[in-house]
């Protein structure tokens, strides 16, 4: 089932995948994680945000219809603005995209040194080179 060739590229898979754990964006990445999730003015947010949430989904299921429709989407909209806008959450973001992009640009290099004809799908809908026009999201 296995050949050698196989259980060779899954070593070389695994050495990758050590390179990127030890790269500065995955560390860095995961040191501001860390730090967010101790962090605990950032964490009451995340319940506000939480329990807001569950107010939109009850008020959502009626739609405009609902007698605190706009209240609920205000606030809603407003903790969210409120939570994304936290310097370390945003700084959270911003480094979840670098590392995104860094796996991105492996995953392109590694289809098109196989076949330019190979299709990647890609997580950042930002990232420079498209080759498909088809708006699909795959280089």
């Amino acid at each position: 089932m296995y050949d050698i060739d196989f259980i060779e590229v899954m070593d070389l898979a695994d050495e990758l995948n050590q390179m990127i754990l030890q790269s500065e964006s995955y560390q860095a990445y995961k040191k501001a994680f860390l730090d967010l999730s101790i962090n605990e003015e950032v964490q009451q947010l995340k319940k506000e945000l939480i329990r807001i949430k569950e107010s939109y989904d009850e008020v959502n299921r009626f739609g405009r219809y609902h007698p605190d429709y706009q209240r609920v989407m205000l606030e809603t909209r407003r903790k969210k603005k409120e939570y994304d806008m936290h310097p370390e959450v945003a700084q959270v973001k911003l480094l979840e995209t670098q590392l995104q992009t860094l796996l991105d640009e492996v995953l392109i290099i590694i289809a098109t040194s196989v076949s330019a004809e190979v299709k990647v799908e890609k997580g950042n809908p930002f990232f420079e080179s498209h080759t498909c026009s088809s708006g699909c999201g795959c280089s």
